[in-house]
């Protein structure tokens, strides 16, 4: 039998889109959706970004200091970030460069670079918010692994729509709303023992890469200190092969070694 070769060419079709990738997803439902299952599903779905390269606007509100620059980012995870920061008309405002083992942050306004190794005020100079090294990476690709200790975990519930993970973070509490059609975690709270919220990041305007979903608005909000950061993605190239992190300071910058 002969096939006419639009049918051909349907069949072929048909064939391709079986074979490609599908997202997951999962019931909106605590009984046929275990925390455990849940857990897993984000944590797989978190560890598919190696690479991240980007670029897009960044606007910060603090009591010192208020304002929106360009940025453009490079990550590979878990280990490494560069971002570029321009003001108006194309104008350098400086470099952020972190790995496990140096840092480097370069205002090229005062033409001065403070470099070293990471520690617990190393990020604090970098940006006007109080992020551990791990938590930066989070919060510039936009995903969060979820704690996988089950001890921990006080609460598994529905709320709005979404699933509300509850965990006991030693003297905070620790809390997870994840979408269950991208399995990802969509917005984070950290509060203290009062109720009242320490951190909240939140994760919107989602998009599709090879099958690996990733935010394109992230927003950080530190309320008892009225600090409130927001990026916007304009490009995201995820998983690139091989990324740049070369960059350079004026030889005449002044270094200061911490």
């Amino acid at each position: 039998m002969k096939l006419d070769k639009s049918w051909l060419s349907l069949i072929i079709i048909l064939f391709v889109l079986s074979c490609s990738p599908k997202p997951v997803s999962v019931l909106l439902d605590t009984e046929r959706t275990s925390a455990a299952t849940l857990i897993r599903l984000v944590n797989a779905n978190e560890q598919k970004i190696h690479t991240l390269v980007g670029s897009g606007h960044i606007t910060f509100d603090t009591p010192e200091l208020s304002g929106t620059a360009a940025f453009s980012i490079t990550m590979k995870k878990p280990d490494s970030l560069l971002a570029l920061f321009e003001g108006p008309f194309g104008i350098d405002l400086g470099t952020l460069f972190l790995s496990r083992n140096r840092y480097l942050i370069y205002n090229s306004f005062e033409n001065t670079a403070i470099t070293g190794i990471p520690g617990s005020e190393t990020l604090k100079l970098a940006l006007p918010i109080d992020l551990t090294y791990d938590e930066l990476l989070s919060a510039f690709s936009g995903t969060i692994q979820l704690p996988d200790g089950q001890s921990d975990l006080a609460g598994y519930v529905v709320d709005d729509e979404q699933f509300l993970l509850t965990y006991d973070c030693g003297n905070l509490v620790c809390k997870y709303w994840v979408d269950a059609s991208y399995l990802l975690v969509t917005s984070q709270q950290v509060l203290d023992q009062s109720g009242q919220v320490i951190m909240e990041v939140r994760f919107s305007s989602i998009r599709e890469q090879d099958a690996i979903h990733a935010p394109r608005r992230i927003r950080l909000n530190f309320p008892e200190r009225g600090r409130q950061v927001a990026l916007q993605y304009g490009s995201l190239t995820l998983n690139e092969d091989a990324p740049s992190f070369q960059f350079s300071i004026p030889s005449n910058a002044h270094v200061i070694t911490r």
